[in-house]
């Protein structure tokens, strides 16, 4: 009975250390944006594509001054 307890917990253990490592990944915004901008670096015609996408979508939903 205690071993079973015991196992239950450090696996609650483990998994809770998982939860938080993904969620500090998650909140690191500086290494975040270093990995897209290495992975932009390797596909030039990719982020090219996207930042035409992205001034396209700003041109059709920003409103219009006229």
């Amino acid at each position: 009975m205690t071993s079973d307890l015991e196992h239950e917990i450090e696996q609650t253990r483990e998994h809770l250390g998982e939860t938080v490592d993904a969620l500090a990944a998650k909140l690191d915004v500086k290494s975040r944006a270093k990995e897209t901008v290495a992975a932009t670096d390797k596909r030039p015609f990719a982020a090219a594509a996207v930042v035409v996408a992205g001034v396209i979508a700003a041109r059709l939903l920003w409103p219009s001054t006229r």
